[in-house]
């Protein structure tokens, strides 16, 4: 919509003469009369288009050059340069036009964008003006030098002295009138305002310090302004008024971290893209930049990677040009190696999928910077500690398919200098192309089976013996502290090279009978070498697994390599253990479920003991034993062979003194539990026994098994052998774990947590207490800091909510008393905890059970009376409080507001409806005092009657109290001794206005026209959304009209003053 700036400045115009003939006597010089008439049409024109812009600044600058040479004497003998006055005076009040108008029309940016064109153009031409006056000047003095060299340096005296000309003056004037509209009360003028500093600060040549620091500090607090486009504007302009070399600069320092504050902490995510964008990204600015990788809005996000990252990565390839292609290291990247990991990790989990193929974007961008080589590009990582390089190879691969059909590792120098980035690359293509089904580039990559079990044992070879050396020098005092982390860090190398030859080996093809065989017997010897390492273990049981004649010649051959590994009696292997007490629990019987005092941690033996070497051979194997477990499926009673290790290895392990192999004995047991029915029967009171007594990583690690356990083999099976019962036995055992959400460990509480979900998930635990405790336990101020629980029940709550409408009904049933017992925790919780406020708390619940995100399935109906049920506890939770629970109340009836209403809804839950709202009015009404809570209960009264206008107005006269629909209603008032039959005879119909029965009858025609669509039942609530949202814009429009007319009631009050 055009913005009328030159009638209205021309319907005005009489107004300003008049103030013009107070302060000064009256113009009547033509040019200047003319104004009024001459400088609105540019505005007028230029709002249109951006096309015309510089035709009009032209003209408009013809204008203010001419009238800036009409002068007059001051009474004090000085020129009065009136000219420019009055040609001030018309511009800003043709811009005084725009000021008010809202964000988002077209023809007002335009406006602000051509003041700011015209500002930056008339500086420079009054400027050129000035200083061919000046030169004019002394041409007809005679002043001129005869040195070119004296010309230089009088025109750079010139520069300095020119500062004070029209254009100064002008510029000013108007950055002063826009830092008074900045802290207006209107925000629409506050915006504009801003907005227009921020365009005037890009063509402002100098400014003096006075005016720049009245800038800073007006653009300082609009940062902290409560509106979001104002901060926008004003850290757009903060930027701007930065230097070059912040770090010896203190008012850019102080911009810095304004400009910091407000990229982390800004509520608004505009906001902080806007900080994101202005922020110089280098090497101090470079960690705040990758926090936004965590930015809760994706296209801030996705900003970082495609704007800050590319940025750092173009200014770091512009410093190394000419270098060579084969340079390692970070510096490629413009980011040190932690840097870029955290950078892939992130890109590579992005979930979002605008956001990873940004992320995706600069690791090609990054590939490109290091010439297209991918050694390179591997060696600015750390290949062996990333666990996302894979992933970003495969956006290499997927991108530039040239360079999958180019690559070629026939070279025997290749295979025989192996480096971790070389070994890596090998085994991301072969499961690329095994992946892709690629069998003729899988067979030119893959060597010979028997050339690279060589390879394999070769550098294993090596391996073993850095591990030798290490252990040599370890011992030794002598050794530097350098050295050792140096045979560490080769060892480490080393390792991953030969896991990633086994990673090779693995997707071999053995057609081979000799190559199979040199495979099979090399990596059956490197699992029977107790030198190796620990994490290769598993690697060699998969290919030991792929080479073996099916699952139980596997298991025959791990059990006989356990066995010789032994090589002793058990009892003498596994040292001391708790025969006391752990004999008991690895019986049949029942263990009680009371919680009992941990005892004191499990201490390991000590080094110097001599012992310890035949510890770490127990751990060993039952490493070696749980990797084979997980490898394995179908029941143990089918593997004979494994028989002999569960009571001559795992059950010792169970009973070791030694934390670490007792742990790892319980994990094994867990696992063999969990494919033998019988045995976890047998075990399960052993665990729970564990969690009672261990404490750290054993309680830990039994209270994964026991969920384990329980979710594979179902609670009334474990609970079979309860004498109490199979019911009450679940009630005891689901009251048990429950408890484990107070644990003071914050890894049993969020394994408790995620167990207890999954058993909800599946429907296992259906309880309305479990759900009512994993609430508490996510809303609590206790479990801040718990993100793993946090994170788990962020996701966990929404689906299975939303899953059913049967669950969604079970936490209405808990509603109140969750805002209830949270309430208290608010107000009671200390000064330095964080917990989100109560109304927070009440509006997420009600997004939890709203009936509109049900996912509907085949079968599933959706209850669309949840939320009216909501209201129904609500209303009974403000009955039932008291005067000092007024905070309670008023958030319940906050809440009220925020129900979504069915279309259509039975007689009986209308008559409960008006059954509580009268015993709110009649019972416990809220105090007049308390306006906020009755106008929220108010206007639900009126939504509710004109939701359901004709049962409304049928009232409770029909109401039939016995009927057992009206059990709970009569039931909560006999609880309180009142008679309901009194409260229906209080009983007095909802007055609803003109107005909304108007919007009542509309409803009721709505619904009679499409009472049985559920989709029309969608559109109802969308339209009763969309007018609660029309209220809620009107009367803010209502309010800046208010304020809009007492400002200009105070204008016309001071032009009284003034007359």
């Amino acid at each position: 919509m055009p913005v009328a700036i030159a009638s209205r400045s021309l319907n005005s115009r009489a107004s300003r003469d008049a103030a013009v003939e107070k302060q000064h006597r009256e113009i009547t010089d033509p040019t200047l009369l003319a104004l009024h008439a001459s400088i609105p049409p540019h505005f007028q024109q230029a709002q249109h288009s951006l096309a015309n812009h510089r035709k009009n600044i032209v003209s408009l600058h013809r204008i203010h050059l001419k009238v800036s040479t009409i002068i007059e004497p001051a009474s004090n003998g000085r020129i009065r340069p009136i000219g420019e006055k009055v040609f001030n005076e018309v511009f800003i009040g043709c811009l005084d036009r725009v000021l008010p108008i809202k964000k988002g029309v077209p023809n007002a940016d335009r406006i602000c964008k051509f003041v700011a064109g015209y500002v930056a153009y008339a500086q420079e031409q009054f400027r050129l003006q000035a200083r061919a006056d000046k030169a004019a000047h002394k041409k007809a003095a005679g002043q001129n030098g005869d040195d070119e060299g004296d010309d230089e340096g009088d025109d750079e005296g010139d520069d300095e002295e020119d500062e004070d000309t029209t254009a100064t003056r002008f510029t000013s004037l108007l950055l002063k009138h826009l830092l008074k509209g900045s802290v207006s009360k209107n925000k629409n003028v506050r915006l504009r305002c801003c907005g227009c500093i921020a365009l005037l600060i890009n063509g402002l040549e100098d400014l003096d310090e006075n005016m720049f620091q009245t800038l800073k500090s007006f653009l300082l607090n609009r940062a902290r302004d409560k509106e979001s486009p104002v901060r926008v504007q004003a850290v757009i302009a903060l930027t701007k008024l930065q230097t070059a070399d912040e770090d010896d600069d203190q008012d850019s320092q102080e911009i810095r971290q304004a400009l910091v504050e407000t990229l982390r902490f800004d509520p608004s995510a505009e906001v902080r893209r806007a900080a994101l964008f202005n922020l110089n990204p280098n090497k101090h600015n470079t960690p705040l930049l990758l926090e936004r990788l965590r930015d809760i809005d994706p296209i801030n996000r996705r900003c970082v990677f495609l704007g800050s990252l590319s940025m750092l990565l173009k200014v770091q390839t512009a410093s190394l040009h000419g270098a060579a292609s084969s340079q390692a290291g970070p510096s490629r990247l413009g980011l040190d190696i932690d840097a870029a990991a955290e950078v892939v990790r992130i890109g590579m989990g992005e979930r979002e999928p605008s956001v990873k193929r940004a992320a995706q974007k600069i690791i090609i961008a990054w590939f490109d910077a290091c010439a297209g080589d991918l050694v390179v590009f591997l060696n600015q990582f750390d290949v062996v500690a990333s666990k996302h390089m894979e992933a970003a190879l495969l956006s290499i691969f997927e991108s530039r398919p040239a360079i999958v059909a180019q690559v070629s590792f026939d070279a025997d120098e290749f295979w025989a200098n192996l480096s971790p980035s070389t070994a890596f690359l090998v085994r991301v293509f072969v499961d690329y192309f095994k992946k892709t089904k690629n069998h003729r580039r899988l067979e030119e990559c893959l060597p010979m089976v028997t050339a690279l079990a060589f390879r394999i044992e070769k550098e294993y070879a090596e391996l073993v013996q850095l591990v030798e050396a290490y252990s040599a020098i370890a011992n030794t005092a002598l050794v530097p502290q350098d050295e050792i982390e140096i045979a560490l860090f080769t060892i480490r190398n080393k390792t991953f090279v030969v896991s990633q030859l086994l990673g090779i080996a693995l997707a071999s093809d053995y057609g081979d009978e000799i190559g199979r065989r040199k495979m099979f017997g090399l990596v059956r010897d490197m699992i029977s070498d107790i030198e190796l390492p620990e994490e290769l273990v598993p690697t060699c049981l998969d290919v030991l697994l792929k080479l073996s004649n099916g699952q139980r010649d596997f298991m025959r051959m791990i059990v006989e390599i356990v066995q010789v590994l032994g090589g002793e009696d058990e009892e003498e292997t596994l040292g001391d253990y708790d025969s006391d007490n752990l004999d008991e629990t690895m019986s049949v019987q029942d263990t009680p479920l009371a919680r009992k005092k941990p005892r004191k941690s499990v201490k390991s033996t000590p080094p110097n003991n001599p012992s310890r070497s035949a510890v770490a051979i127990v751990h060993r194997r039952l490493t070696i034993v749980r990797a084979m477990l997980e490898r394995v499926v179908g029941a143990l009673q089918e593997n004979t062979a494994f028989h002999g290790l569960l009571p001559q290895l795992i059950a010792p392990a169970v009973r070791s003194k030694d934390a670490p192999v007792r742990e790892l004995g319980l994990v094994c047991l867990g696992l063999c539990c969990l494919l033998d029915r019988k045995l976890a029967l047998d075990s399960f009171p052993l665990f729970i026994d564990q969690v009672q007594r261990a404490d750290g990583p054993i309680k830990l690690r039994a209270v994964q098994a026991v969920f384990d356990l329980l979710i594979n083999h179902t609670i009334p099976y474990l609970c079979s052998r309860n004498p109490a019962g199979e019911e009450m036995a679940k009630r005891q055992i689901i009251s048990y774990l429950l408890s484990l959400l107070e644990d003071d460990d914050a890894g049993v509480q969020s394994a408790a947590c995620e167990g207890m979900a999954k058993l909800m998930l599946t429907g296992m635990v259906d309880d309305d207490e479990a759900l009512k405790s994993l609430v508490l336990i996510y809303m609590s101020p206790e479990t801040v800091d718990n993100q793993e629980l946090r994170q788990c029940l962020s996701y966990f709550l929404p689906v299975y909510c939303g899953s059913s409408s049967a669950n969604q009904r079970r936490l209405q049933r808990v509603f109140v008393s969750v805002l209830q017992v949270l309430t208290e925790v608010y107000q009671e919780k200390d000064a330095d905890q964080e917990m989100v406020t109560p109304i927070q708390v009440g509006l997420q619940l009600l997004d939890w059970t709203d009936p509109d995100k049900v996912m509907m399935r085949a079968g599933n109906i959706r209850d669309e009376t949840v939320h009216v049920d909501v209201a129904i506890e609500l209303i009974k939770g403000m009955i039932a409080t008291s005067e000092e629970e007024k905070d309670q109340r008023k958030v319940m009836c906050q809440l009220l507001g925020k129900l979504h209403l069915p279309e259509e809804l039975q007689d009986s839950k209308v008559g409960e409806v008006l059954l509580m709202l009268t015993g709110l009015r009649a019972i416990n009404p809220i105090p007049a005092k308390d306006t906020v809570s009755r106008n929220a209960v108010t206007k639900f009264e009126t939504a509710f009657a004109k939701a359901f206008a004709q049962q409304v107005e049928a009232g409770v006269a029909g109401v039939d109290l016995t009927n057992t629909a009206f059990a709970g209603v009569v039931e909560f008032y006999d609880a309180l001794g009142i008679d309901t039959n009194d409260v229906a005879d209080a009983y007095k119909p909802i007055k609803v206005d003109i107005k909304a029965s108007r919007k009542s009858t509309a409803s009721k025609n709505g619904a009679a026209s499409a009472s049985s669509s559920s989709a029309a039942a969608t559109r109802k609530k969308g339209r009763r959304r969309g007018d609660d949202s029309e209220d809620e814009e009107q009367d803010e429009e209502e309010g800046e009209q208010e304020e809009e007319e007492e400002e200009e009631e105070g204008e016309g009050e001071g032009e009284e003053d003034d007359d």
